[in-house]
């Protein structure tokens, strides 16, 4: 499971760490965590998008090896534009690549705590498209999204 190739991969005892709360979810005959097991493990309001993030083979579940290939990518990312690139694929819930507008609508709804009504959430989500889709492809692509980063105040040098 440790990932020779990060500089902060997981020990031996944190490995088995993580095994052993992840069976204490899950129960030893399930090799997969499901979304509401996944909340269960962490009971963090940014679930949704921390699971489709460790899901990497996206098939609904996250494996004990997803978790800990997961969790070392986080403690890898020790650079600004690393760091960016986390928040990145964490706000592109489908993998594809690219931060679509309803993935922009879900992060600022979780931002938000869900105070925005639909409609000043789709002006939201307009003004950014607006604004930081400089392509104009519907999409933000890694540079729009730390132009994006940038403005709201996260001022990494790329």
């Amino acid at each position: 499971m440790g990932n020779s190739h990060s500089t902060r991969a997981l020990s031996r005892e944190e490995e088995n760490r993580v095994k052993l709360r992840f069976e204490k979810v899950t129960g030893k005959d399930q090799p997969n965590l499901t979304p509401r097991k996944f909340n269960d493990l962490l009971g963090n309001p940014y679930v949704k998008g921390l699971f489709n993030y460790i899901d990497k083979d996206g098939d609904g579940s996250v494996s004990c090896k997803e978790l800990c290939e997961g969790i070392e990518s986080f403690r890898a990312s020790n650079t600004p534009s690393s760091k960016l690139r986390v928040l990145y694929n964490y706000y592109d819930s489908d993998h594809d690549g690219m931060i679509s507008q309803s993935e922009v609508a879900d992060a600022m709804r979780v931002a938000s705590g869900e105070d925005l009504s639909n409609s000043q959430l789709e002006k939201l989500v307009h003004s950014i498209m607006e604004t930081f889709d400089v392509d104009k492809d519907g999409f933000l692509n890694f540079k729009e999204f730390c132009c994006l980063m940038r403005n709201a105040g996260l001022q990494y040098n790329l």
